[in-house]
C-alpha cells in the first residue's frame, strides 16, 4: 500500500540504520506528512534526528512521540540526554520525572523486561539520586545481564553518577 504511513516509517528506520541518511529522511517524511499522528514516525524521525546531532528537531518529535502515546517512556527519556546537549536543565528534570513516572508503570506491567528498569536508572541519574539510579540499574542487569542495550545504558549511568570505573568494566 504506497500510502501506508508505517511502511514509510520503517523504511526510513531501515535505511537510518544501514547509514543512508538522506534516503532515510525522505522516507520518513511521507508518513508524517500523511499522519502527524504516528508514535512510531515521530519517534524515530526524533531519533534519526538525535542521532545526527539536531537536537532542537528531536525534541519537536520526541515531544509529539510522548504526547501521542502516555505509556512510552523512551521518549521522555531521550528527551532528558536531547536537553542535556542543548542545555536545557529545567526540561531535563521535567522529563525525567516523566520518564520515570512511566518506566515505573511499564515494569508494573512486564517486571521480565530490562528497558524500563535501564531507562529509569538514566532519569535517577540525571535527577541526581545516584542510590536509586544504582539500585534501578542493578535491577536492569538482574532481569536481563546479558541485554547489551541494558550494559550500555547501565555503564552511562555509572558514569553520570561519576563511577566512571565501573562503567568501563561494564562495557
Amino acid at each position: 500500500d504506497p500510502n501506508l504511513a508505517e511502511a514509510y516509517a520503517s523504511r526510513g528506520l531501515a535505511l537510518h540504520q544501514a547509514g543512508r541518511d538522506e534516503e532515510a529522511a525522505a522516507s520518513f517524511h511521507h508518513p508524517l506528512a500523511v499522519d502527524q499522528g504516528l508514535h512510531e514516525a515521530n519517534f524515530h524521525y526524533a531519533r534519526f534526528h538525535y542521532m545526527r546531532g539536531n537536537f532542537e528537531a528531536a525534541v519537536q518529535f520526541f515531544k509529539r512521540a510522548a504526547e501521542l502515546k502516555p505509556d512510552d517512556y523512551l521518549s521522555p527519556v531521550h528527551l532528558m540526554s536531547a536537553y542535556a546537549s542543548l542545555g536545557n536543565s529545567t526540561e531535563i528534570e521535567s522529563w525525567a520525572r516523566v520518564g520515570l513516572w512511566r518506566a515505573e508503570q511499564a515494569l508494573k506491567q512486564n517486571p521480565e523486561n530490562s528497558g524500563p528498569a535501564h531507562r529509569g536508572a538514566l532519569a535517577w541519574a540525571h535527577l541526581g539520586d545516584d542510590q536509586r539510579a544504582r539500585e534501578w540499574a542493578d535491577r536492569a542487569l538482574a532481569i536481563d545481564p546479558d541485554d547489551v542495550v541494558a550494559q550500555y545504558n547501565v555503564a552511562c549511568v555509572y558514569s553520570l553518577i561519576g563511577d566512571a570505573e565501573q562503567a568501563i568494566q561494564l562495557l
